[in-house]
């Protein structure tokens, strides 16, 4: 995908986007993730003087909230920093959930940052819509289901404690031969359709429901069958 080709997208879906969620004056946002659909769409909605606030999560433990609230405050946008476990505390607050996915899976779930499902949880115990931003490129044809879907990889366990600090603890313990301490760190979650309230792609607003036949006009059946090549 050329500069040309992003840049095109963008515009596209920013498009597409307003065609499809209407953003009322004063409105709260709430997003999560360092997302560059999303900050592109907030920066088009303020250029088109919408008035509303962001609220944006942390993303811990690296932070990548930190990244998307620095760039939204140097684009003129009011917002506002809060921590992940404060989700459920401010989501009253909040009028929609706008969020970007790393992939969209076949049956409408969403492999996201980590920390989303979560606020899929608090949007839909608060009614407060949950909207995903995607381009065509991030439909996968797959169920999560399907054996040869990874859903998520394990991050450092540096992003986490500081290894000097917890040494002790990580030695081994007397003659169980393992670990004393162990830290789990994923990059993703899973969304299940059922928290998405809409998809907004390059080609407009779709349910989660209808995401399946998107999915279909942009990949057929050989896509799907990946061959391994004869030894020699």
């Amino acid at each position: 995908m050329t500069v040309g080709n992003v840049v095109y997208f963008s515009v596209s879906l920013c498009v597409n986007i307003f065609n499809s969620v209407d953003c009322f004056p004063s409105e709260v946002i709430l997003t999560l993730g360092n997302s560059r659909t999303v900050m592109e769409f907030l920066c088009a909605a303020k250029e088109k003087k919408r008035s509303f606030r962001v609220f944006v999560a942390e993303g811990a433990p690296r932070y990548q909230g930190h990244v998307l609230a620095k760039e939204l405050v140097a684009r003129g946008l009011q917002t506002t920093v809060i921590t992940d476990s404060a989700i459920f505390a401010m989501i009253s607050r909040v009028n929609m959930v706008i969020v970007g996915a790393h992939a969209v899976m076949a049956n409408g779930g969403v492999i996201a940052p980590i920390g989303l499902n979560m606020v899929a949880l608090a949007a839909k115990r608060h009614a407060v819509p949950f909207v995903v931003l995607a381009g065509i490129h991030k439909l996968c044809p797959l169920y999560p289901h399907n054996p040869e879907v990874l859903l998520n990889e394990l991050k450092s366990p540096s992003d986490l404690l500081d290894f000097g600090e917890f040494s002790d603890c990580m030695d081994f313990g007397s003659g169980a031969g393992s670990h004393l301490l162990h830290v789990v760190n994923p990059a993703f979650d899973y969304v299940p359709p059922k928290l998405v309230n809409l998809f907004i792609t390059d080609t407009g607003g779709h349910n989660p429901s209808y995401m399946y036949r998107l999915i279909a006009d942009y990949y057929s059946a050989v896509d799907l069958v990946v061959q391994r090549r004869p030894a020699s």
